[in-house]
């Protein structure tokens, strides 16, 4: 396990080294600089700024200038927000939108893993008919175009939650909604088509046969084999969830790092665009490994075999 844990510590370095160069090579090749929609500054003026943030050096300097920083977890000044660091951003905003993903995660894993044990337990039934039916609705309806139809009708409409802030627990349950709606479909539509493969295995059947408990039967020998595949899509489904509020935190008008980071597509602010690109493919990397983990923990059949495979 330890081999293992060093191996995967080792990949997950390079792939952030890897990700960290692509970002900075894609940014610095796109046309024009982040001070041109500066109206009429003095030359003067931009070669000082230039200096400032060391534009002006070749390319490879501000390469290993760039990477020295990221090894002391730096990721530099913000162009726009001139008198704050990245650091202090993601610090800020990170937080909050934290906290719509994880209510977001946890209404879709637990809403999705009932909906899909209880389609696959009532194949063919009604409420087999309606869970497909929210997975589909909620695949087939994107959380842009959710979001302002709970504004409409929620909101606007009947009242009963406030269309935009951030103040109490009444301001995420829209936004919620609209996040979980896809993880909730997948969960859903992942988990009923595993049920149903497990429940024709035999040492159900066998579990059956010799009279044990129908509820014992479900939680431990079903439901236990069924969830592993939710598990594998874990991972990209909690960093989809964060990265998907980027556009749900503008409709709603949530103070969280998805503001700043739709800003900084429009400012053409270098540094915070690849600082957060950084940090949430560090936690998508992060959680697959702890995703990877949680296998043997899950099923102590999974093993780690030679090679650490």
């Amino acid at each position: 396990m330890v081999k293992y844990v060093m191996s995967r510590l080792l990949q997950m370095v390079l792939t952030l080294w890897v990700i960290a160069t692509v970002t900075f090579m894609m940014m610095k090749a796109i046309p024009g600089d982040p001070f041109s929609n500066e109206k009429k500054l003095p030359e003067e003026v931009l070669r000082n700024l230039y200096a400032y943030y060391q534009l002006d050096d070749p390319l490879p300097v501000q390469y290993i200038h760039y990477m020295k920083n990221l090894v002391m977890l730096d990721l530099g000044p913000s162009f726009k927000y001139e008198t704050r660091t990245i650091n202090e951003i993601v610090a800020e905003g990170f937080p909050v939108s934290a906290q719509l993903g994880a209510q977001a995660l946890l209404v879709a894993v637990v809403a999705g893993l009932a909906l899909g044990v209880l389609a696959a337990l009532r194949q063919n039934r009604l409420l087999d008919y309606f869970s497909m039916m929210v997975a589909v609705l909620g695949i087939s309806v994107p959380s842009f175009v959710l979001a302002p139809i709970l504004q409409k009708y929620l909101g606007v409409e009947w009242e009963l939650l406030p269309v935009a802030t951030w103040e109490g627990f009444a301001s995420t349950v829209m936004p919620t909604i609209a996040l979980a709606a896809f993880p909730l479909a997948s969960v859903t539509r992942l988990m009923r088509s595993s049920m149903v493969e497990v429940l024709t295995q035999d040492y159900v059947r066998t579990a059956r046969a010799k009279g044990l408990p129908p509820l014992f039967v479900i939680v431990r020998h079903t439901i236990r084999n069924a969830i592993l595949p939710v598990v594998t899509v874990l991972g990209p489904l909690t960093v989809g969830v964060l990265t998907g509020s980027f556009v749900v935190e503008s409709i709603f008008s949530i103070p969280g790092i998805g503001k700043y980071f739709v800003e900084s597509i429009t400012n053409r602010d270098y540094p915070l665009i690849m600082g957060i690109t950084l940090f949430y493919s560090s936690l998508l990397i992060i959680v697959n490994f702890l995703v990877d983990l949680a296998y043997g923990w899950i099923d102590p059949r999974i093993q780690l075999a030679k090679g650490g495979e």
